[in-house]
């Protein structure tokens, strides 16, 4: 028996996403008011925006500094800037209201879950770009793609390592 593999374009997801939890935010929050009470939830709300916030500002400005650190090092701050990214993220996602907006803007505030996704981007990031560009692509723009190596490859930077791997696709 032959199973389809459905693939929902990124648009629709965005879509969805965009759809679905605002109706399970304000699902969540009607049900804290209804064991609650207003004030409990607003004040819940309103902490965990300001508490969140105040994290994220103090994490972003300690990666900031640790860029700058790995910069005047020379060395590739990849991995900062993707935790940079991952706290702007979080960030924002707290100052949302919204109880699940909260527990994953907070989870993004965790040094070793953070560190646990970008090593998923990261390998994601990899797969995927080796799986759009099989071949081997060059920064002159007179070269000609077809010339390629019978066994191309893909020049990726490694962050945890700092030095250029060649993945051959």
């Amino acid at each position: 028996m032959k199973t389809h593999n459905v693939q929902i374009p990124f648009s629709l997801r965005v879509l969805l996403a965009i759809v679905l939890v605002p109706l399970v935010e304000l699902t969540l929050l009607v049900q804290l008011y209804q064991s609650t009470g207003f004030l409990a939830t607003l004040l819940l709300v309103v902490l965990t925006g300001i508490l969140g916030v105040t994290l994220a500002r103090r994490q972003g400005l300690q990666i900031w500094r640790e860029i700058e650190q790995q910069l005047a090092q020379g060395r590739n701050p990849s991995v900062e800037i993707m935790n940079g990214v991952m706290i702007l993220f979080a960030g924002a996602l707290l100052m949302t209201p919204g109880l699940l907006t909260d527990c994953v803007g907070f989870g993004l505030l965790i040094p070793w879950i953070r560190t646990g996704l970008g090593r998923r981007l990261s390998t994601w990031f990899r797969a995927r770009t080796l799986r759009q560009f099989g071949r081997t692509w060059s920064t002159d723009p007179t070269a000609d793609p077809m010339d390629a190596d019978e066994h191309p490859s893909v020049r990726v930077l490694d962050p945890s390592r700092d030095q250029p791997s060649s993945a051959a696709g």
